[in-house]
């Protein structure tokens, strides 16, 4: 996903869901482009994590 070429139009808050990489990734992009890191939340899943005991 190019970070840069998503709008982030004034009041953007960002929603995440994903594995950890490609959160890393997006979240690093929207801050740099100052989006606040309070604006961006995010919830984590991935491969296997329905088979953690």
């Amino acid at each position: 996903m190019d970070v840069d070429a998503l709008p982030l139009p004034s009041g953007t808050t960002a929603y995440l869901c994903g594995p950890l990489p490609f959160m890393h990734g997006i979240r690093a992009g929207l801050i740099r482009r100052g989006l606040p890191a309070e604006r961006v939340h995010h919830e984590v899943f991935g491969p296997g994590m329905l088979d953690r005991g």
